[in-house]
């Protein structure tokens, strides 16, 4: 499957470093003066840099029980890095060269853009989404994604004589909120494969879906996949574990030829082994995890979202119906003295004089002006507060 790398990931794939190698090798076998007579502590030396043992272990039983419970995720498919961030450079580094297309729908989260061109000069290109109909919360969403739209953007790419090689989801969508179905996931992936492309799935916020009932399904549950050695899964522990501090990401894949190159180049994007111990800790204790801190987490989410959402209706605004993330997004277009990117500025100015952060759509690549995302997943007297300065300034206008 080499042919399914970038071309500096094919250089690398072959990489052999002789300290890696038998440092791994000697670290099987250690001294230890009362069992295998060696002493101290493994956590005070060198370790496998694309993930423990134990944090992989503990990763992939977690992604198991609540996101593949049909089909187990293999340790050995797991790969730790230092954040969800680490996993796009490395995916930009090991799938892409420079100047070839990434699509990815927009509105989007921002970061994607930055993180596959920045260093690795990935060109990003929007899979444009609109807002085509009026909404209110119960009707029919828009910013609609579907097949047909992927495959037409993708077809306009290579008209102009660039190279398209990978699509990138955001499944709980941020910022829209939005879940998106097994149907349309296996869709877009058929779309995926009848163009070569590789399909990576971000699923950050796929244990924080507050409404009940809702159709989610992690690519690594979907069986069979349009093509297994092009499917790749970022997860992290910032979104769904409140823990963006820890860094730790994890990349999961069954092409060999990517998790091989990956740890060969692992000492960029290591998590300190102590880290990796603390957070294994946490995922292995299992009753507490999913029995007490992710349903409190979804119950909180879902308050939070509610009241939210009814603040803003009962301001004038319209929200896009919304079932997970911290977010929602929400259409101010009535606000506006005229409908443009820079009254949309002005409104976003005026928020922030009031001292309350609304990210305005633009900055996430939306095409139609008036669109904010409001971050509802603070403290309730938090929320209280920025909520009451929200409608302190649209009391102004």
């Amino acid at each position: 499957m080499v042919l399914e790398l970038s071309k500096r990931a094919q250089q690398m794939l072959n990489k052999r470093d002789f300290l890696d190698e038998y440092t791994m090798l000697c670290m099987h076998d250690p001294f230890n003066q009362d069992t295998n007579k060696k002493f101290g502590s493994k956590e005070q030396h060198y370790f496998p840099m694309w993930g423990t043992t134990e944090m992989c272990e503990a990763l992939a039983s977690c992604l198991t029980r609540h996101l593949a419970p049909d089909l187990p995720v293999l340790p050995e498919n797991v790969l730790v890095v230092n954040g969800g961030v680490a996993a796009m450079e490395v995916l930009a580094c090991c799938l892409l060269d420079p100047g070839d297309v990434l699509l990815t729908p927009s509105p989007c989260y921002t970061r994607i853009i930055v993180n596959f061109s920045e260093r690795f000069k990935v060109n990003v290109v929007d899979v444009l989404l609109r807002d085509t109909n009026e909404i209110s919360v119960g009707e029919r969403s828009a910013f609609e994604l579907n097949g047909d739209l992927l495959e037409d953007t993708i077809m306009e790419q290579k008209a102009t004589g660039r190279v398209v090689k990978a699509f990138y989801l955001v499944n709980p969508n941020n910022p829209l909120g939005e879940v998106y179905s097994p149907q349309l996931v296996l869709q877009l992936m058929e779309v995926c494969h009848r163009h070569g492309l590789h399909f990576i799935s971000d699923e950050a916020y796929a244990m924080s879906i507050y409404e009940p009932q809702t159709p989610f399904q992690s690519v690594l549950n979907l069986s069979p996949l349009p093509d297994p050695q092009k499917t790749h899964v970022i997860w992290s522990f910032s979104k769904d574990m409140n823990l963006a501090g820890i860094r730790i990401g994890a990349l999961i894949s069954q092409n060999k030829d990517l998790l091989h190159v990956v740890k060969n180049t692992s000492v960029y994007t290591a998590v300190p082994a102590i880290v990796q111990k603390a957070a294994a800790s946490l995922l292995n204790d299992t009753v507490w995890l999913d029995e007490e801190f992710l349903p409190t987490h979804r119950q909180r989410l879902r308050e939070a979202a509610h009241k939210t959402q009814n603040a803003l209706i009962s301001l004038g605004a319209k929200v896009q119906p919304a079932q997970a993330g911290f977010f929602l997004w929400a259409n101010l277009r009535c606000f506006l003295p005229k409908v443009n990117h820079d009254e949309e500025l002005a409104l976003f100015k005026r928020f922030m004089a009031h001292k309350v952060y609304l990210t305005p759509g633009s900055e996430m690549r939306c095409a139609d002006p008036g669109w904010f995302r409001i971050v509802f997943s603070s403290a309730p007297h938090v929320l209280e507060e920025g909520l009451s300065r929200i409608a302190d300034t649209i009391k102004e206008l």
